[in-house]
């Protein structure tokens, strides 16, 4: 197969195959870790994600504490 076509392959199935691996790695750590361990490191992930792309977008975190808590 040639290269080109393998890369162009690649990229029409972006999705596919990032979810693939997804579910590889997720079901990899529930084997190594078990269900518990897996779901916190999850959730941990997600909050990094959040936190970074908050910081991304340049909001403040001051606001978005104030706003939790139900304070304006």
């Amino acid at each position: 197969m040639d290269n080109r076509l393998l890369l162009e392959w690649i990229l029409n199935n972006r999705g596919k195959i990032i979810g693939a691996l997804v579910g590889l790695g997720i079901s990899i750590s529930i084997i190594v870790w078990g269900i518990l361990k897996t779901l916190l490191i999850i959730i941990f992930v997600f909050l990094g994600y959040y936190g970074g792309k908050q910081l991304d977008d340049r909001v403040d975190i001051k606001d978005i504490i104030l706003r939790l808590l139900g304070e304006r």
